[in-house]
């Protein structure tokens, strides 16, 4: 994984690390939970 992270405001280093670190944990969070609208296996099986 590549990360950069742009900076556009903020003073306090600590509040901007966590800041950081907080939105770094909810999108891993949301990029490795279950989709609980999809029922199955995704297959493209049939549609190509």
């Amino acid at each position: 994984m590549n990360l950069h992270v742009n900076v556009a405001y903020g003073e306090n280093e600590h509040h901007i690390l966590e800041a950081i670190f907080k939105a770094l944990g909810h999108a891993l969070d949301q990029a490795t939970s279950f989709d609980h609208r999809v029922s199955g296996v995704r297959s493209s099986k049939g549609s190509l």
